[in-house]
């Protein structure tokens, strides 16, 4: 601006026109290669940029491009941020992902050494993943045996082929070398009770065993040879058998001749004192005695024979029934004094006093017992072992028994035990509540596998919604699991119990519902019987 003196003005401009035109630069394009899908992750925003006039431009996500789109196996993943200058010119930055697969790792193949052909079962092929961590789903196998059919020796393959998403295949092969190399067993030998003054048999029978063959029953080999000694004689049986593989066995029997002669038999009842009910309080009509235990330890019964109307005066002191209940087990020993043999026993242990008949109704017939000896052969001691027990119990001993008055044999039976296979004998209150007026006391569920290894499933299916209430006891009626879980009416239920610690056992499933009970016998795979 120009003043003159009078004040007067006159302006002069210089105006300045912005044409922004250099627009923004994107940094260069970059790329990688990597094995998975999953790694093909957003690698984040590249530097910030400045335009022609040095302001910052931060770029923005755009997002991914996959191809094939969804990118599954092999293929190319880009990720894309964009730069805008403020006069809205764009410049695109990309990082792409080159997916390239890997192939995976096999586990070495597997054999197993076995007896016989019917040893071979089909195996659990391995798990495999591949190199992302996706299960591969093997496809077969394929069976191969030779020679086909295996009578001795030979071999069984069995071939999986697993296959990835980029088609790198492999195969798992799991052989089973078979070789019969076992001798048969003769068993059940006959026991024949020492003679007086009988024949001889002409020929006795065996049955035998294979480990691959059927078995069967044989005759012993020719006639007995016989020695003679002083009072008695001696018989010698011979057996013999062999299998397809040449594999043999031989066994023998002698038999001896002698005189018995027992008299005075009486009917005999164990009596507990201090812990005993006679029958006839009972309202029974017979004399005897039931017994009430009610924790674990060791207890001596008085044996008492012809002790009518419970009245020890009227009877004799025959011997002594010990029962031991240790460890949720109960075994019981009968144990005749000397000059006595017994040739009968029943043993019942249960909830009630007594047991009960055929029709519901408390009986003490031996007959309905839960244990019986059966007729045993005049034998001084005879026992019952594993009878699993949970809670206090009665017991009734029952023997029949005689004074030995003249003995030419040795009892076949004495010394013998019977070992309980009956169901665990549980005396104690349900942990769960149960209606009982719409209960079920054989409730239908399933264990699987059979045989189990570490995790047992227990699959179930009712109509009604309920709480399942899973127990796990063992052979001594310990509980070794307890599982809880709530069910509803009409789906599939399952549940998985972790028996890990617990191998080489047999093991009971007590599974119990508001409307029902159940129980089942459960193995392990690796479970071995003892003799």
């Amino acid at each position: 601006r120009y003043t003159d003196c009078t004040g007067s003005t006159d302006d002069w401009t210089h105006t300045y026109t912005i044409d922004y035109t250099q627009g923004v630069t994107a940094p260069d394009d970059t790329v990688s290669t990597v094995e998975c899908p999953a790694d093909a992750v957003d690698p984040g925003p590249p530097a910030t940029v400045q335009d022609a006039c040095g302001r910052d431009v931060v770029p923005v996500l755009v997002g991914s491009t996959e191809i094939p789109d969804p990118v599954t196996c092999e293929g190319t993943i880009e990720w894309r941020y964009r730069y805008t200058d403020c006069t809205g010119s764009t410049d695109d930055w990309t990082h792409t992902y080159t997916i390239e697969y890997e192939d995976f790792t096999m586990p070495d193949d597997a054999s197993m050494a076995v007896q016989c052909p019917d040893d071979v079962y089909e195996p659990t092929p391995p798990t495999v993943y591949d190199n992302c961590n996706v299960l591969i789903v093997p496809t077969g196998p394929v069976v191969v045996t030779t020679p086909d059919p295996i009578i001795c020796i030979g071999t069984v393959t069995y071939t999986w082929n697993y296959e990835d998403c980029e088609g790198n295949d492999h195969d798992w092969v799991f052989t089973f070398n078979v070789q019969d190399t076992i001798d048969p067993e003769i068993i059940n030998l006959p026991v024949v009770a020492d003679l007086c003054n009988d024949a001889f048999p002409s020929e006795l029978f065996a049955d035998w065993i294979d480990n691959c063959a059927a078995g069967g029953t044989g005759l012993s080999s020719g006639a007995p040879v016989v020695t003679d000694f002083e009072c008695y004689q001696e018989a010698l049986y011979t057996f013999y058998v062999e299998d397809d593989c040449g594999n043999s066995d031989t066994e023998t029997v002698t038999v001896t001749r002698y005189y018995d002669q027992y008299d005075n038999c009486n009917t005999a009842y164990g009596l507990l004192e201090g812990s005993e009910t006679c029958f006839s309080d009972g309202g029974f009509l017979q004399w005897g005695w039931t017994n009430y235990i009610v924790t674990e330890g060791i207890y001596t019964m008085d044996l008492w024979a012809g002790a009518a109307h419970c009245d020890t005066n009227n009877g004799a002191l025959v011997g002594t029934v010990t029962v031991t209940y240790e460890a949720g087990m109960v075994d019981v020993l009968y144990q005749l004094t000397s000059g006595y043999v017994m040739s009968q026993g029943h043993v019942y242990i249960g909830c009630e006093p007594y047991p009960e008949d055929d029709a519901g109704n408390p009986t003490v017939a031996p007959g309905q017992y839960n244990f019986n000896f059966g007729s045993l052969d005049y034998a001084y001691s005879y026992s019952l072992e594993d009878v699993e027990m949970n809670g206090p119990f009665y017991i009734i001993a029952h023997a029949r028994t005689c004074e030995e008055t003249c003995r030419c044999s040795t009892s076949a039976d004495d010394g013998g035990t019977q070992y309980s296979d009956a169901d665990p004998i549980n005396c104690l209150p349900s942990v769960v509540e149960i209606d009982e007026n719409q209960v079920e006391w054989s409730l239908d569920f399933r264990t699987h596998p059979v045989p189990f290894n570490n995790d047992l499933f227990v699959s179930y299916n009712f109509d009604y919604d309920t709480n399942v209430d899973i127990q796990i006891f063992d052979m001594k009626g310990l509980l070794v699991k307890h599982v809880s879980s709530e069910y509803t009416s009409g789906t599939n239920g399952v549940t998985k119990v972790d028996l890990a610690g617990t191998m080489n056992q047999v093991l009971f499933v007590k599974v119990m519902t508001k409307y029902g009970v159940g129980m089942k016998k459960v193995v392990s795979s690796n479970y071995i019987k003892k003799n």
